[in-house]
């Protein structure tokens, strides 16, 4: 079983009804093992998206939108080497929900708009300002 929980002073509490339907379940009393974790913010991930979106409109690169966020990601230091033989092949880590936590891809976050900076020339405070009306 898997709930999301808010907590509070008075301790751990359902965070939506169906959350409160599969807590019901649990006997009063008995002992339970759980594993917390801090989830990934969904609207920063859109936010992040949001940001890659503006470099990739104000670049001079030609690139699809998928290889610019990969690109981005890579040149921030997110990236995987394998050698083949062809030479090596570069691929960009994964943004994904299930493999990076809030921290890790607030780091991420932080790193990608510093390349993105340097991509189109702009300032941190213009891209804070775009993403602020995009929000």
């Amino acid at each position: 079983m898997k709930i999301w929980c808010r907590n509070t002073l008075s301790g751990l509490i359902p965070l939506y009804p169906t959350d409160q339907q599969e807590k019901k379940k649990l006997k009063i009393g008995q002992d339970y093992e759980c594993d917390i974790k801090n989830p990934r913010n969904y609207e920063f991930h859109k936010k992040f998206m949001a940001m890659v979106n503006l470099g990739h409109h104000n670049t001079k690169l030609e690139l699809p939108f998928d290889v610019y966020r990969k690109i981005m990601t890579m040149r921030a230091g997110y990236f995987k080497a394998y050698d083949t033989d062809k030479g090596i092949h570069y691929e960009a880590d994964s943004i994904s929900f299930g493999s990076k936590t809030q921290d890790e891809f607030e780091e991420i976050y932080s790193r990608v708009l510093d390349e993105i900076i340097k991509d189109i020339g702009a300032t941190k405070e213009d891209i804070t300002e775009q993403l602020i009306n995009f929000m």
